[in-house]
């Protein structure tokens, strides 16, 4: 049969099959439409009646375009059938995920054009990738038994190559805030020399008196394994290669757990859409924290509890519970799923008692213990809400606009959410282990504290589970709704697909000026490594937070822009960077830290040991020799 004859055979047929009409035409006007609007929002809209006009002229090109398109598919393939024209129609509905940005296109000021022909491009390619799985799919080509089944290997080691080269270089050019990398280099090495978990840094500055170890903030026992590998390489470099390779790690069990529902193409793309994900990716590049590695025991304790494996579950449960003493809550509510899921017995009892005993020993043992009367360093995050539980319950119930959905609040969960398509975790009862995490993050997030920033390590936990949620709705073959959001396609590979494309357009929506400045190299760099590589290693010191990191494998270690409020600071070098803007911090502190540098070289207890245009070096030589330690202190007395 000729082309020309397939041509009209199509025409024919489609115009007499009256009922085939809505299946076709319904989502490609949807795709169409969608793509008007958010045009019209990106480019035209401040074009007035002219814009309009062009947007009416696009949505009547972009829906002949993609009413076309099927049609011409048909002819080179050679065929027309009619259930390969609506699933190939049905692809246009990919633009409909356009809308899910609509809010980012209505504030005052639009997103750089940049951001929009990324956009653009990403939903582009969505789309004719669905197109092609389509074709491919009718003529039987995707064999998945000649597909490899193991997880994406080479993606995952491009990843770690990339990401920690960028990690280090912003270790390298004094991209990082500083002080709270430093502090975990600085207990590493501390321990390694003999007092736990101890830091100066923050453990003298974060509480209402001095206390001696890290257990005094969280309860986490994980950290001793970073010591073995710190004490090979102590540097913070080692953190962060640590911190990056779990991150890259969590494909694995990703891919296990995709690969319980759908096929190993489709798994494959399931993982690199996790490692995408924002706040995923973000911690590879951000600061250090121990609760970055609770992604991996996480994941590996979900794919146990899916694949019914009850011992590996347990163990997986255990490490999840030594990341941090709030995972308790992650224990608790993974019983009420497996509740609610009607699991046997054990499955219930055991993450339930855990996660009670965990938080029970942690909040009632080791956190009073290692406080010693102190203050807990988190009760600041949530003095906002109120001075007692009744008085912050009380707050938040009766003016949740200031204490829950905040602006900032609601930005945050749209950038958390828009990877997962907004509301497909919640079609899954595995949602229920990210409330929790996700209420904390809200509330602390109106008030002082940054977890709602969504490169930071907070949301490691809730964007995990709810990632898993998504993958657990989406890939759920009994639910018309899930049906629905897959564009009732047919192809597994349609849900990771669309998940991997919000995942980079979101990424390409926090990605902004600020992350290229960070690993951007600063005309002072240089003098400020000279400066960090010139102080003594076991002299005690005070720097600007960007260089703490440089410097962090001392006893006593302090930042200069906060130094004033530090209960026993015990420094024989002082380093003053001149240029407040260097420093980076709140402005709370810009009036005593600029007394500071006026102060200093005046103190008689300082020598100038280094000074220049940017940088001044001072040292007290009375303190050589003496330790920050409070019990050295106590000694000395």
């Amino acid at each position: 049969m000729s082309t020309s004859t397939l041509a009209t055979d199509y025409i024919r047929n489609g115009a007499n099959n009256f009922r085939e009409r809505p299946a076709i035409i319904t989502p490609v006007a949807l795709g169409a439409a969608s793509l008007c609007i958010w045009i019209w929002l990106a480019f035209l809209r401040s074009h007035g009646t002219t814009g309009a006009l062009l947007a009416g002229l696009i949505f009547a090109g972009t829906f002949a375009l993609l009413a076309f398109s099927p049609t011409l598919a048909l002819v080179v393939r050679k065929t027309t059938s009619p259930t390969l024209q609506r699933e190939l129609a049905r692809c246009a509905a990919a633009f409909v995920f356009l809308l899910f940005f609509i809010p980012e296109y209505m504030g005052r000021v639009r997103p750089p054009a940049i951001r929009s022909v990324l956009l653009l491009t990403i939903f582009l390619g969505l789309w004719a990738t669905l197109f092609h799985d389509t074709l491919q799919e009718s003529e039987s080509l995707e064999n998945e038994a000649g597909h490899k089944r193991h997880w994406p290997v080479l993606e995952a080691i491009i990843l770690l190559a990339g990401l920690t080269y960028f990690a280090i270089q912003k270790y390298l050019v004094f991209g990082y805030v500083g002080q709270d990398l430093a502090y975990f280099a600085q207990i590493m090495h501390t321990t390694l020399h003999g007092h736990l978990f101890w830091g100066s840094l923050l453990q003298d500055l974060l509480y209402s008196h001095t206390v001696t170890t890290d257990f005094a903030g969280h309860n986490s026992p994980i950290m001793f394994l970073f010591l073995p590998f710190y004490a090979v390489f102590p540097s913070p470099i080692t953190l962060l290669l640590l911190r990056n390779i779990a991150m890259i790690a969590c494909a694995y069990p990703v891919f296990r757990i995709a690969m319980l529902y759908t096929s190993g193409r489709a798994a494959r793309l399931w993982a690199v859409a996790f490692l995408l994900v924002p706040v995923i990716l973000y911690q590879s590049v951000f600061d250090f924290y121990p609760l970055s590695f609770a992604a991996l025991p996480v994941l590996f304790t979900i794919l146990y509890y899916l694949e019914g494996k009850f011992r590996p579950f347990a163990v997986s449960l255990f490490f999840t519970l030594m990341v941090r003493e709030d995972l308790a809550l992650f224990a608790v509510c993974l019983a009420v799923v497996a509740l609610l899921q009607r699991k046997s017995l054990r499955w219930t009892v055991t993450p339930l008692i855990a996660g009670f005993v965990w938080g029970i020993f942690s909040y009632k043992v080791v956190l009073p213990h290692a406080l010693n009367g102190a203050s807990f360093v988190t009760d600041a995050c949530f003095s906002h809400l109120g001075a007692s539980p009744a008085e912050m319950l009380t707050h938040v119930c009766s003016s949740p606009q200031t204490t829950l959905f905040t602006r900032n609040n609601m930005v945050y969960l749209k950038q958390l959410l828009t990877p997962t398509g907004l509301l497909l975790p919640f079609g899954s009862s595995l949602v229920i282990a990210s409330f929790p995490f996700l209420a904390i993050n809200l509330l602390a997030g109106a008030g002082k504290c940054i977890t709602t920033v969504i490169y930071a390590q907070y949301s490691v936990v809730p964007a995990t589970v709810l990632f898993i949620a998504a993958l657990l709705f989406s890939t759920n073959s009994k639910s018309k709704l899930a049906r629905i959001t897959r564009l009732r396609l047919g192809g597994s590979r349609v849900a990771p697909l669309i998940t991997l494309a919000l995942t980079v357009a979101t990424l390409a929506f926090v990605t902004g000026q600020e992350q290229f400045d960070d690993i951007s190299k600063q005309p002072w760099d240089a003098e400020a490594h000279k400066i960090a590589a010139m102080i003594p290693s076991e002299a005690s010191l005070a720097a600007p937070r960007y260089m703490l990191p440089a410097v962090a494998n001392r006893d006593c270690l302090y930042q200069t822009h906060r130094l004033y409020q530090y209960h026993h600071p015990v420094y024989e070098y002082l380093v003053l960077d001149k240029n407040w803007k260097h420093i980076n911090a709140a402005a709370e502190y810009e009036t005593a830290y600029r007394a500071l540098v006026a102060s200093a070289p005046a103190d008689p207890r300082f020598q100038v040991v280094y000074e220049s245009p940017d940088f001044l070096v001072l040292r007290d030589p009375a303190v050589h020799g003496l330790g920050c330690f409070p019990i050295d202190q106590r000694g000395q007395q």
